[in-house]
């Protein structure tokens, strides 16, 4: 839903990342996949991640090098480019380390890295990526000569793994590093994904180990909650919740609004919000009516507590309504994150592991959720062309019923 709010520093960015963009031919990233092995780019006059990064950007130019070069010369270490889709760029100076990508949204991403080498030449690692049309990932690396002042490619520099032996259609992902010097590569195939372990011995990443992992524990890692007092309120796990760094869209407007109304400053209009601390309970709402259609989107968030006195389970919906209709939509939904006394944590919990269970017709045209404001009751509506079928699901402490 887009949002009317944007710092001074965000419309700058997005104007230059957009007259760049239409003055300047970009290359696809296809094409600097193909190629960037081929072309050595010279006249670099130093080896910082700035200057490495704006010759490279000469070579082969993106909007996303071109949107960090921005951020960069603004002097700023995160920009905000688009509220909407969380589209930011990082730039973390002190580890040579710089990244732009949003909040999980068809778009393209990259990162880059440097590396001091033993030799005193820098290595440059860039790795670009778009998820659709199509999807692929690649990392382009460079040895800078302080004295020749050039950038030379080194394509075959992660060797010591048998890639080409990986079945048809795995697809890799990168991970260059913010702090530390290893670089890992996740390896997704129908056998179940694998981690590949590059050490940095001084000069390269060497290849170390191979190992599985389970997906599960990769996207669910800890998210810890900030709070004063015995334990934490409905505001501290909705701002927990949003502090995520890829939340979506739509909880990416609740962000921007839910931070205005934690200083006390009004919100923008056709937006409320609802937070009543006393019963665990949080709603946010907003309407926007464009030319051809009213869209209104509804975020609830409540918690119960567990039996044993010692978790809390936290619940989060998201629905969206076009023209008073509901609708199913890319972030609609229901969440829930089961929080942990001892550690200050809570992790993502799964409804079918929580007694939540509703057999939808196939008809079902879309899924509505009511969190209690009080109680323990919540329910889930699915939606067909000729009724409305509720189920209501009451926490006993320890799963629903």
């Amino acid at each position: 839903m887009k949002k009317k709010l944007l710092t001074i520093v965000t419309l700058m960015l997005a104007c230059t990342m957009m007259a760049q963009e239409n003055e300047s031919e970009t290359i696809s990233l296809e094409d600097i996949e193909k190629n960037w092995a081929t072309k050595t780019i010279d006249n670099v006059i130093n080896g910082s991640i700035g200057i490495m990064l704006e010759s490279f950007d000469m070579a082969w130019p993106t909007w996303m090098v071109g949107a960090v070069r921005e951020t960069m010369e603004q002097g700023l270490d995160k920009a905000v480019l688009d509220p909407e889709t969380g589209l930011t760029v990082t730039v973390d100076a002190k580890n040579d380390f710089v990244a732009l990508q949003d909040d999980g949204t068809d778009g393209a991403y990259m990162s880059a890295h440097v590396w001091d080498r033993d030799n005193g030449h820098r290595l440059l690692a860039i790795r670009m990526g778009k998820p659709t049309d199509p999807c692929l990932e690649f990392v382009c690396f460079y040895d800078y000569d302080p004295q020749q002042k050039a950038l030379t490619p080194e394509p075959d520099i992660l060797k010591g793994y048998r890639w080409s032996d990986r079945e048809t259609f795995t697809q890799i992902y990168y991970h260059l590093p913010r702090t530390g010097n290893d670089l890992t590569a996740d390896e997704w195939s129908d056998d179940g994904p694998l981690r590949h372990t590059f050490t940095w011995n001084g000069m390269k990443p060497v290849y170390a180990t191979t190992e599985p992992f389970d997906p599960d524990e990769y996207w669910n890692q800890p998210l810890y909650v900030n709070f004063e007092g015995a334990s934490p309120n409905i505001k501290d796990f909705v701002t927990a919740l949003l502090s995520r760094e890829e939340i979506g869209e739509s909880l990416n407007s609740m962000k921007l609004s839910w931070n205005l109304f934690l200083n006390g400053m009004n919100l923008m209009p056709g937006e409320l919000i609802t937070a009543d601390t006393q019963n665990g309970y949080v709603c946010y709402e907003s309407e926007e009516t464009t030319e051809s259609e009213t869209v209104r989107l509804v975020i609830e968030c409540c918690y119960w507590n567990y039996a044993d006195k010692q978790h809390k389970l936290v619940a989060l919906t998201n629905d969206l309504y076009i023209d008073g209709k509901p609708v199913f939509g890319q972030y609609t939904g229901i969440e829930f994150y089961v929080y942990d006394h001892a550690t200050n944590s809570m992790k993502v919990a799964f409804g079918s592991d929580l007694g939540v269970d509703f057999d939808t017709p196939s008809d079902t045209n879309a899924i509505t959720h009511s969190l209690p404001r009080q109680g323990k009751t919540m329910v889930i509506t699915a939606h067909t062309p000729s009724k409305k079928i509720e189920k209501r699901l009451t926490w006993d402490g320890s799963k629903f019923k």
